[in-house]
């Protein structure tokens, strides 16, 4: 069973994978389609990020599986349970970016595009709560003494 820990790295990785594909979407040069795979990257991190929350108060990989899959806002609900989430500061903006997003997300969207949202978040603004979640999940797991 992995710690939290584990899944608050991976989160870092998508993370980090996500701000690859960001750069590329600035470069003057490029116009094709990276958009896709950066906000996939980008809410896999905040799935990972969550997730390794609710590792961190005790729920198996098993039942975060079996109870949420990929479902983000699901998953966000469920640490907004625990009084400590309150620390991460997450916004109604943050909360109505994940919920508007995460069907489309969780029913892969980026796999099967026959259905794909009507738009897609600004980049932006997920890179910077994709960013503040990780850091502030390891913050919250692990607070400076």
């Amino acid at each position: 069973m992995p710690c939290s820990d584990a899944f608050w790295n991976l989160s870092l990785a998508f993370r980090d994978a996500a701000d690859a594909a960001f750069a590329f979407t600035r470069a003057a040069h490029y116009s094709g389609l990276i958009v896709v795979p950066c906000v996939f990257l980008y809410f896999r991190s905040i799935e990972l990020a969550l997730k390794s929350i609710l590792t961190f108060h005790g729920l198996s990989e098993s039942e975060i599986t079996r109870t949420f899959g990929h479902r983000v806002a699901d998953l966000l609900d469920r640490a907004e349970r625990f009084p400590q989430f309150a620390a991460v500061g997450l916004t109604d903006a943050d909360r109505q970016l994940i919920t508007d997003y995460s069907c489309a997300y969780s029913d892969k969207w980026f796999e099967y595009p026959d259905d794909p949202p009507a738009g897609y978040p600004n980049l932006d603004t997920l890179r910077e709560l994709a960013h503040r979640l990780s850091d502030r999940t390891r913050e919250y797991e692990h607070p400076k003494a």
